[in-house]
């Protein structure tokens, strides 16, 4: 299997945590990043040219912002806790999943070989 870059958009790290660690073991390159402006986002995804987003439900709105400026139609997985209130996601121009946790690496893993 090759490296899958993978950009993991976090506020919680307690809701990120376990995610990273069921994707790096399978040879995924995992790169945290915490942005709060779409400028930053754009910033990381031009710089890192990741070939997958996850992240928390709550950037929703900033990806939506920087949707536009991102030609690569780079997949995403959106994550949200059953704790919190589902965010509801406009639907994007490109491949993209939304996971409740908690969830297994299992249904994670074939989530993203979908996308891809």
């Amino acid at each position: 299997m090759m490296n899958i870059k993978t950009l993991l958009l976090q506020d919680s790290p307690s809701c990120m945590h376990p995610i990273d660690e069921m994707i790096e073991e399978p040879g995924y390159e995992v790169l945290r990043v915490k942005a709060s402006a779409s400028d930053e986002l754009l910033s990381y995804i031009f710089t890192l040219q990741p070939d997958l987003i996850i992240c928390e439900a709550s950037y929703s709105k900033l990806i939506l912002k920087a949707e536009q400026r991102i030609k690569k139609k780079i997949p995403i997985v959106f994550i949200s806790t059953a704790e919190t209130e589902a965010v509801k996601v406009p639907p994007l121009n490109r491949p993209t999943a939304y996971l409740t946790q908690p969830f297994t690496s299992g249904v994670l893993l074939a989530t993203i070989q979908l996308l891809l």
